[in-house]
């Protein structure tokens, strides 16, 4: 009798330690200072009439054709470049 007594009680508060558990308090961020910007979008504004998209598309990549070729002839070296270090009968200076 004393087992079950001493059973139903372990029960109870077993139950009881279940109940519902409180939110746990979560941490807010901090606000920073105001006059900071979090991120600023380089490109240009997008905006305007849609008609004069490629318009405006031209008249930002006509000045960069210098720079479109160096970047062209720097990835032709590099490819040029790699496909010899796997060639065996060059063994370079190293």
């Amino acid at each position: 009798m004393k087992k079950i007594i001493v059973l139903a009680a372990l029960a109870a508060f077993g139950f009881s330690a279940c109940g519902k558990k409180q939110p746990e308090t979560i941490p807010q961020p901090k606000a920073g200072p105001s006059g900071q910007a979090a991120a600023v979008s380089t490109g240009a504004a997008a905006g305007g009439n849609p008609l004069e998209a490629p318009g405006n598309y031209l008249q930002t990549t006509v000045g960069r054709v210098g720079e479109a070729k160096a970047a062209k002839a720097l990835f032709e070296k590099t490819a040029v470049q790699q496909l010899d270090s796997l060639d065996l009968n060059k063994t370079g200076g190293n």
